[in-house]
């Protein structure tokens, strides 16, 4: 009996120093960003302010209006750029990776893993390394931006919303991610219609995609954050202003004196807004597609 109560005892205790641990790590998680936004509420003085306040002393709602105004081609204009770099960046990725992942597990034909294998290969390439090489190639794709047939005289798909998003349209981890998806499906439904004489596209549209999507909605929020989230490569392929995303759309918060933190956080809140109200709407078919994708390698 005392054997018993003491086994009860000590799992308690360790539940206990369980959920203290979990509980400390969601407040380290959580901070940074409940700072950002009372921040964000704060003037520019109160902000500079030792020993710094933790809740404001006047909630500034107007930051959020000088945020959106502040920037010269507004706040707004980087939100929507943003919306259709994201948007419809991700859309063309799938488009282009669905088929490809479906080629690779669905038919058999010579070089097909060696395919797959240099695929995955370029997902160990540091990002930094594909910069200049990827911005030659916009700049010199023919008959793009008045180039000619040899890519020369024109400016091809430099500072256009094209050139932000062509050279991630065949993106590895997401050819990955379909793979591992398409894979985790029983091969029967692909024999099945096979028999009953079901075209490949058909099979791929009405059947494969809404067996795996849950995946499929993983990987197109996985891509749109990625996009979402972009900064070096907007701000290296383009000059015009009206172009730009949000990311790059923070750096004029930041001026020669010092960063105006409190139009920064109202700014930086405007951007991750929208994603975290994806990802709550997505979320449980995230964790389902992330569960999936693991299945079968």
């Amino acid at each position: 009996m005392h054997g018993m109560v003491g086994v009860r005892r000590s799992s308690k205790i360790m539940w206990t120093v369980v959920l203290v641990s979990v509980g400390i790590l969601a407040c380290c998680v959580v901070f940074p960003f409940f700072w950002m936004l009372m921040t964000s509420l704060k003037s520019a003085e109160e902000i500079n302010r030792i020993p710094p306040t933790l809740l404001p002393e006047l909630w500034l709602f107007k930051n959020y209006a000088a945020a959106w105004l502040k920037p010269e081609s507004t706040f707004e204009q980087y939100f929507i750029n943003t919306v259709i770099i994201a948007g419809i960046g991700t859309a063309l990725q799938l488009l282009v990776c669905v088929p490809i992942a479906f080629a690779i597990t669905h038919f058999s034909f010579r070089g097909r893993h060696l395919i797959f294998m240099l695929v995955v290969i370029t997902m160990l390439i540091p990002y930094d390394v594909t910069l200049v090489p990827n911005f030659v190639t916009m700049r010199h794709i023919p008959f793009a931006g008045d180039n000619d047939w040899a890519g020369d005289g024109g400016q091809g798909f430099y500072d256009s919303y094209m050139g932000m998003m062509l050279p991630f349209l065949a993106e590895a981890f997401t050819i990955f991610l379909l793979r591992q998806a398409f894979l985790s499906v029983q091969k029967e439904y692909w024999e099945a219609a096979q028999v009953d004489g079901m075209s490949n596209g058909r099979y791929l549209w009405t059947v494969l995609l809404p067996l795996v999507l849950p995946s499929l909605i993983t990987t197109a929020l996985l891509a749109f954050i990625g996009k979402w989230n972009g900064v070096l490569w907007p701000l290296l392929i383009t000059s015009s202003e009206s172009l730009r995303p949000l990311q790059v759309g923070l750096l004029y918060f930041v001026s020669e004196e010092g960063p105006n933190y409190h139009l920064l956080m109202a700014a930086a809140t405007f951007t991750i807004a929208p994603i975290v109200l994806l990802y709550l709407f997505a979320q449980r078919w995230f964790h389902q597609g992330i569960t999936a994708t693991g299945l079968k390698g």
